[in-house]
């Protein structure tokens, strides 16, 4: 515990005692990033929060002046001076915009730490830091013929203003032809704004895609198991298909096996980003034979004849 008089830096940062600098850097970064002057505009209270967490973490946030303080407030105060690091806070003598000043320097190792290359001196807030919004990733559903035709939605997700009040954004966004389930999209700037002039986040638009009651897709192409008669099948006949363009006709070949397969070249989706017919997928066509469920006499008796004059054993090649 600290001594009397001492402030308790760790209980600033909400961090034990024996907090490891990762966490302590990050406790300092949300606090900072809440209590940021740019963010509460006239709020004192924040101001002086924010002055408090930054010598919070100008202590804890270096191996020799941690050490220091933790060994007590005379150890500290013999080994630190904390007078130039209050310097560079003074009051603003306009009054326009009353809050914490940074002079130039002595802060610039404290803020670069706030997001790598995305942190900077502020516009907003004179020698402040600036900061890019936070980026936004929210689903967006879309139908089976929706994904693979393209189409243009509005969404709608919630974001922090500037001010630190959550509000909702609409944003129209075209989805292109061809996307895939899992896919994202990023939408440039239709994230948060950013602190102190910075730029603002990106929204990012995860694709989920409803199943289909017919197809299934692999990338570009389509697959559709195709039901036909038993006398479709050996006698041959043209049967209606579906595809995304409506039905066609295919023939099938006297002598059509279950599970033989029919490609429909550029039937299936659109590769994204074509427009070409002969770059779009194929569509394939798999052959179900289906047995009438119900027999009357009459027909049970057809078959038994049938066999007894064509008898074959389709599963020769198994023994």
């Amino acid at each position: 515990m600290p001594a009397a008089g001492q402030k308790d830096y760790y209980r600033i940062l909400g961090v034990s005692k024996g907090a490891p600098l990762a966490e302590i850097k990050k406790a300092y970064r949300k606090q900072a990033r809440q209590h940021h002057p740019d963010v509460n505009p006239g709020d004192s209270e924040s101001e002086d929060r924010f002055k408090e967490v930054a010598e919070a973490y100008h202590v804890l946030g270096d191996k020799q002046r941690r050490a220091a303080y933790d060994r007590g407030p005379e150890t500290f105060a013999q080994e630190f001076d904390l007078s130039d690091f209050f310097n560079q806070f003074r009051h603003s003598p306009s009054g326009g915009r009353a809050g914490v000043h940074f002079e130039s320097g002595g802060f610039g190792n404290l803020f670069d730490m706030f997001g790598g290359g995305g942190a900077s001196r502020g516009q907003g807030y004179p020698n402040a830091i600036s900061q890019a919004g936070r980026d936004l990733e929210i689903n967006v559903q879309l139908g089976f013929k929706e994904a693979l035709k393209g189409v243009e939605r509005t969404v709608q997700y919630g974001a922090h203003k500037g001010t630190g009040a959550r509000d909702t954004i609409s944003t129209k966004v075209r989805i292109p032809a061809g996307i895939e389930h899992g896919k994202r999209i990023r939408v440039k700037g239709r994230g948060e704004p950013g602190i102190g002039g910075g730029p603002p986040g990106n929204l990012y638009l995860r694709i989920q895609i409803s199943s289909h009651p017919l197809f299934t897709r692999k990338g570009a192409d389509l697959y559709l198991e195709l039901p036909v008669t038993v006398y479709e099948a050996g006698l041959g006949a043209t049967v209606p298909v579906p595809t995304l363009d409506g039905p066609m006709s295919i023939k099938l070949p006297p002598g059509t096996r279950s599970g033989q397969v029919i490609r429909l070249s550029g039937k299936g989706a659109k590769r994204p980003g074509s427009d070409n017919q002969e770059k779009q997928g194929d569509l394939f066509v798999s052959i179900r034979i289906e047995l009438p469920v119900e027999l009357d006499q009459g027909s049970k008796a057809l078959l038994e004849q049938f066999e007894s004059d064509h008898p074959y054993n389709p599963r020769r090649n198994m023994e």
